[in-house]
This record gives C-alpha cells, structure tokens and sequence, in this order.
C-alpha cells in the first residue's frame, strides 16, 4: 500500500509539471516547487511580481507534496485545526479536504538604504482591520494571480501572544526582486533575514518576540 501511495503521488506531480510545462512556466520555477512544495505558476507568481513591484516576499512553504494539489484542493484556512498529513492534504472532522497553503511572513519594499517593511495587516498587528492602500492593492494582485491563494495577513506583522511563531519542521522561499531561494528551516531563514538587514522577530524557540 505504501508503494502505491508513492506512485500515486509520483503520477500526480508528473501531470502537473507536464501542466505547468504548457502553461508555460519557466523550468527553472518547476524545480524550486520541487524543493518548496508550491504550485509552479504560483513560484512564477511570486518571481514575476516581486521583480516587477520591487519587493522581497517570504513565505512559508507548504508540505512539499502539496504540490500535486494546489488548483485541484482548496488552501487550508487559518481556522482549520487539523493538521497537514505526508500527502499535503489536511481532512476536517465533516471530511472536508484541504491543501497545505502559502504563509506570507514578510513584505519589504525596496530602497536606497536597502529593504523598507511593507506591513501586510491591520493597524498595530491586530488580527482584523483596515489595511493599507499599498498592502491592498498588492494581495488584490497577488490573490488575482495564485493558484493557492493567500489567506491571512504576513505572520511577522502580528503583534500577538497568539503569533504562531515558527516550528523547526518550516520551511520558507524567499522571493527576491525576480530572484528565488529556498529556504530550508528557520535557522537558515533567520541568516538570510539578517544578511539582507531585516529584523527576524522570534527567538531561538521560534516564539514571536516581535519588532521592539
């Protein structure tokens, strides 16, 4: 039965790509969803609009399986408590079924003195609330474009006790003016966080310690 899980999922990442090819995605953008677990539009996606807005945007990635997934399977929502399993599909207790979605951490603008933060949530980190016209019109842009899209507000700008904070089992892609790089644990996206002069706001027990 596990070997026939595998193929299974081996079959379904196959088309996709083989999808994705005739959607014209660039190949370079299929391997990183290889490594991130995100569709290969949805890495162009973010390539393309990063470049084209001058933007550095982290998210966390999803299971890397739910790769095969994302367009067929609704992203999981915030308010979902069950957790993904190995497939990258998340099940509700009335069965419904959903994929392991995109978490934005951070937005930066790009400046003279380096990366400017575009807060992507309401006034003070609350969990509701007006945005920016800035921070709008880019999650208008970018939901109007995902395959999977985004559900909530960049996690780093939630000025919460209730700030999930980072697990050692994330991962993160860094989307960098047309440039992208995976990430592979907090670790290594704390590093890339302090080597582009960013704040990483959660300590070395991936509890939120905010910007202050």
């Amino acid at each position: 039965m596990a070997d026939l899980t595998a193929s299974t999922q081996e079959r379904m990442e196959y088309r996709r790509e083989n999808e994705w090819r005739r959607a014209g995605v660039p190949e370079m953008d299929i391997v990183f969803s290889r490594q991130s677990g995100m569709d290969g539009r949805d890495v162009r996606t973010f390539r393309e609009i990063s470049l084209q807005r001058s933007l550095l945007i982290v998210v966390r990635c999803p299971k890397v399986t739910a790769r095969a997934w994302h367009g067929l399977v609704p992203p999981k929502p915030w308010a979902m408590k069950q957790k993904t399993g190995t497939s990258g599909l998340a099940v509700s207790d009335d069965g419904d079924i959903r994929v392991s979605d995109y978490d934005l951490m951070s937005v930066w603008r790009k400046s003279a003195q380096g990366f400017d933060k575009l807060f992507m949530s309401a006034a003070g980190g609350a969990p509701r609330g007006r945005w920016s016209a800035e921070a709008q019109q880019l999650a208008v842009e970018l939901n109007g474009r995902l395959v999977s899209r985004i559900q909530h507000g960049c996690q780093d700008d939630f000025e919460s006790p209730k700030n999930p904070g980072v697990k050692s089992s994330d991962h993160f892609a860094a989307f960098r003016l047309g440039q992208a790089t995976h990430l592979a644990d907090p670790t290594q996206c704390a590093r890339y966080y302090i080597q582009a002069g960013l704040p990483w706001p959660y300590d070395p027990a991936g509890q939120f310690t905010g910007h202050g």
